[in-house]
Formats: structure tokens, C-alpha cells, sequence
């Protein structure tokens, strides 16, 4: 009898282990994510061309990318090797694979520039904080683009101020349509991008554009804001830019004056 009990407790034992293993290494791969794609390009800023490149880790995976700003899905463009980017471009991406969830979308644009910079030389008012002036107004026009990593980066201005000026004084003969701002956007430090900018000559309003975005929680990343001018030859410009007013209500700073990072101001 009690051989016969022992024989009954081993079985359940034994089918209950099966059962734990079948569920455990059968656990289907669709719960797992893949990661992200990393964005290689040979240049933020060009003026003939830029080379898009991906790397990728997992075999068998497959990256679906769009140029012009439109979110990726299966549709999309499958990335075959390094391409020739002639134009600018908002590249978006994402990894697939038969056997997990898709990457989440990753972001990056480059920026066609004329082969010599329009901006001959750059004041700015108010000063920036003495903490992020490293290189001072004319490193606004340098090409030179600044990390998403703030902290010890050279390139980038920061201030908190209720408006930001920047006076320029353009080389001759230079036709201009459209003004882009690189700024940071790092909300958790606090870093929020402007709500509007505004161009004039000679005191005449030539161009400006509201950015509502500024006031949505965003990832962080370095962004362009492109405001377009009327076309013209144009020898002085000043670009307005206003920071939002306070940060949002949603935001544990709320209330507060928001900073603003600026690392280029781009003549088109």
C-alpha cells in the first residue's frame, strides 16, 4: 500500500515537471522586442551628400526605413546597404525579424547646406548661462553638431530667458528661403524646444512659425526647426526665438521658466 502511494506521488511529480517545462521552453518568441536599430550617417550636416548606414545584430533581421518623415511599417523600404543621401531628410527606421516584435521607430535628420556658410558673422542677446557658452555666438555657425549627451558639450548654448536674439550678418549675394534652428529637447533636465521663432530684416516680419510640439513630453534628442522666409537676398537677418512661457502642466517643473539650447542657425 504504501509502495502504491509512493508510485502515485512520483507520476504527479513527473507530469507536473513535464507540464512546467513544456510552458516555460515553448514560451512563444513574439513576447520578445527586438532592439532598436543604431543610425550611422557620415555627416548631421552636407553639401553634396551624406551615407546612411545601419548596424544590426540579430541574424536574419530585416530594417524597413522611410526618408521623408513618414512612420515605417511593412511597406516600407527594406535597408539592402549603404545609401546616398542627396537631399535633407527625416529618416525614420525599424528592425523586424519571422521571430520577435518589431524594434520601436527610431529618428535622425540630416541637413543639406550650401558649401560655404551665408552667416559672415553672429551676435546674440541675451548672453547665454556662463555654464553653457563654451564657444560663444559665432559657434552658431560653425557646422558643428552638438550631442544629445548635453552635460560637457561644447557646441551647445543654453539659456533661460523670456526671448533669445540672434543678429546676422549674411556674406553678399546670398539668397535665402528658410531658417533652421537646431535645438536640444531633454525634458527631464528641464530642456524644452521653443514655442515660436520669428525672422525679420530691417525690422519687417519675413517669416515665423509656432511649434506646438514644444509643449508635449517628446524623447530626447536634438531637433531642427525650420521656419520658411520670404525668398529674397537678404545682407542682415534677426532671428526672434521664444521659448515657451512656463513648462507644461504635466511636467514636475511646471510653472517655471524652461531652458533652451541652441548648437546652429542654418541659412537655406
Amino acid at each position: 500500500m504504501i509502495k502504491r502511494i509512493f508510485y502515485s506521488i512520483a507520476i504527479i511529480l513527473v507530469l507536473c515537471q513535464a507540464c512546467i517545462s513544456q510552458n516555460t521552453e515553448h514560451a512563444p518568441t513574439t513576447l520578445f522586442q527586438l532592439s532598436n536599430p543604431r543610425v550611422q550617417v557620415s555627416s548631421i550636416f552636407f553639401d553634396s551628400y551624406t551615407t546612411l548606414n545601419f548596424s544590426e545584430d540579430i541574424p536574419n533581421s530585416i530594417i524597413k526605413y522611410t526618408l521623408d518623415g513618414s512612420s515605417v511599417n511593412q511597406n516600407a523600404k527594406v535597408f539592402s546597404g549603404p545609401l546616398k543621401i542627396q537631399e535633407s531628410a527625416v529618416i525614420k527606421a525599424k528592425m523586424y525579424h519571422p521571430d520577435y516584435k518589431e524594434s520601436d521607430e527610431v529618428e535622425l535628420e540630416v541637413v543639406k547646406i550650401a558649401k560655404n556658410s551665408a552667416i559672415k558673422q553672429v551676435t546674440i542677446k541675451p548672453e547665454p548661462s556662463e555654464k553653457y557658452s563654451v564657444k560663444g555666438a559665432m559657434g552658431l555657425s560653425d557646422l558643428k553638431k552638438g550631442s544629445a549627451q548635453f552635460a560637457g558639450d561644447k557646441q551647445w548654448m543654453g539659456f533661460q530667458t523670456e526671448k533669445i536674439t540672434a543678429s546676422l550678418q549674411l556674406e553678399k549675394n546670398n539668397t535665402v528661403n528658410k531658417i533652421v534652428v537646431s535645438v536640444l529637447t531633454n525634458q527631464s533636465n528641464w530642456i524644452f524646444a521653443p514655442g515660436k521663432i520669428e525672422v525679420f530684416n530691417e525690422g519687417e516680419l519675413i517669416g515665423e512659425r509656432t511649434f506646438a510640439k514644444s509643449e508635449q513630453e517628446t524623447p530626447n534628442s536634438p531637433t531642427f526647426l525650420h521656419v520658411p522666409v520670404s525668398t529674397g537676398m537678404y545682407n542682415t537677418l534677426n532671428v526672434v526665438i521664444h521659448p515657451l512661457s512656463e513648462i507644461p502642466a504635466w511636467h514636475q517643473g511646471k510653472g517655471t521658466t524652461p531652458w533652451v539650447f541652441i548648437d546652429e542657425i542654418i541659412i537655406q
